[in-house]
């Protein structure tokens, strides 16, 4: 799309890209713990009943996912409304920045809160931004 427009995108639109990126790789790493985990009780003949914790950090990971899935969404829609050429109306540039901004605002929030409250993060881990 950046070059169609010949010249660079809003920042906002990669950040949003960046973060769906992310929290894809937090999922696999999720759905691997889980994995790893439950094969290594299972070795040790433990009965099935499985740990919560893992699913709860898988479940948190995929919730953050669908945030940033349907915010890369938006932004891509805003992207292409920025690429395609230019109609007599200006009313639509502003509206695609005002959304653009929003989502970021909005993605910052649920990015935190999703951190912040992530059992996985509080036993130590370190997110890689």
């Amino acid at each position: 799309m950046e070059r169609l427009r010949s010249s660079p995108l809003h920042a906002n639109i990669s950040t949003a890209l960046d973060r769906h990126l992310e929290s894809i790789h937090i999922v696999q790493s999720r759905r691997k713990d889980e994995i790893v985990n439950a094969s290594n009780r299972q070795r040790q003949g433990v009965p099935r009943c499985q740990d919560d914790r893992d699913v709860f950090a898988l479940a948190s990971a995929i919730k953050e996912m669908c945030v940033a899935t349907r915010k890369a969404r938006t932004t891509l829609w805003c992207a292409l409304q920025m690429t395609l050429p230019k109609t007599a109306s200006t009313a639509g540039q502003a509206d695609v920045e005002k959304a653009l901004q929003d989502i970021v605002n909005c993605e910052d929030k649920v990015h935190e809160s999703i951190n912040s409250s992530n059992p996985m993060n509080q036993r130590g881990e370190t997110n890689q931004h």
